[in-house]
């Protein structure tokens, strides 16, 4: 590692004239913009804003993590999923208060229900991963989300595709293959529930776009997060077990925190260009490897990063083709 280190700045630069054309010619082979295109739209102060916005929420996500792995010793996943929810509402609660005109009796309460299903299924799921898995390989298989997504958007909502988009989804799935490993390393069931995870929260978020297509943002939001509390709640009451002032203390801490994340990211997209945004999300692994490493003394291996990495480039990747798709 010493001799690594040693030798002058052109030591470095060398790899790096020999890496730019490359990275270029595969974001041309994509479709993606090239590293001088995206130097010039990183000027742009809205997209330093979303950066900056986005690169918090990685902290915040990281944060409420640790916070969750502490709860986990004393609460059932159960239970902390029903906290996150019941406290999550409370935060939002003066906004949908300012909004309280617009929340009309939902068209749709099907959806409403199976969104309120889908979204305590994926919490319900992602919480146990964290207890059993390192922090940075949970955040990193997590981001599969929008790449599962988009498989479930053309199948299910007939959603355009082309050989582009398809190739970004295989890329995805190559990195969630290359973090877990299956035949080379045992699979953890905490992998697998983040995974399959990540099918619900696509799920609830597909089910979220077409609600809106007949309901307001507003009624959308209220709803979700009412029928969360109460479908979380009933499988907690088998588990129970009563806070202390202290615990419930870090109980809300838990509900604002995961609220403030999702904030930090309505912001960043925002702020600016989903495309040049969507990458900074590999601040989430970054994040959670630094708390990993400090706090739980996990040492992420090299197949989390390249997959993370893989995940990132395929998600940024679908964000452009579904920003194209709309406009």
């Amino acid at each position: 590692t010493g001799i690594a280190r040693q030798g002058n700045g052109d030591d470095y630069a060398a790899p790096l004239l020999v890496i730019h054309p490359i990275i270029n010619a595969v974001y041309e082979i994509i479709g993606a913009p090239s590293l001088n295109a995206i130097t010039t739209t990183l000027l742009n102060s809205g997209n330093l804003r979303g950066m900056l916005w986005m690169v918090l929420s990685g902290a915040v996500f990281a944060t409420n993590y640790t916070t969750i792995r502490f709860l986990a010793e004393d609460f059932h996943v159960f239970e902390l999923v029903f906290f996150r929810n019941l406290f999550g509402l409370l935060v939002l609660t003066p906004f949908l208060w300012r909004m309280r005109h617009k929340i009309t009796r939902t068209k749709r309460p099907d959806l409403v229900i199976a969104r309120g299903v889908c979204q305590t299924s994926a919490s319900a799921m992602w919480f146990f991963g964290l207890t059993v898995i390192p922090l940075a390989m949970a955040t990193s298989l997590m981001l599969i989300e929008p790449v599962v997504g988009s498989v479930l958007a053309i199948i299910f909502f007939k959603e355009r595709s082309n050989l582009r988009r398809w190739l970004a989804v295989i890329v995805g799935l190559a990195g969630a293959l290359l973090i877990v490993r299956p035949g080379y390393a045992d699979i953890s069931i905490g992998a697998l529930l983040i995974l399959l995870a990540s099918f619900f929260w696509a799920g609830y978020l597909l089910l979220g776009k077409v609600q809106t297509r007949d309901e307001s943002a507003v009624v959308v939001v209220a709803y979700a997060s009412a029928v969360t509390i109460p479908l979380s709640l009933i499988p907690a009451l088998f588990f129970w077990v009563t806070p202390t002032l202290e615990q419930l203390a870090f109980l809300l801490l838990m509900g604002a925190v995961a609220t403030l994340a999702y904030y930090c990211i309505t912001k960043a997209y925002g702020a600016g260009e989903v495309t040049v945004i969507a990458p900074f999300t590999f601040a989430r692994t970054l994040f959670a490897a630094t708390v990993g490493f400090f706090i739980f003394r996990e040492i992420p291996e090299v197949w989390v990063w390249l997959g993370a990495g893989l995940i990132v480039l395929a998600a940024t990747y679908l964000a452009r083709f579904e920003m194209k798709n709309t406009s």
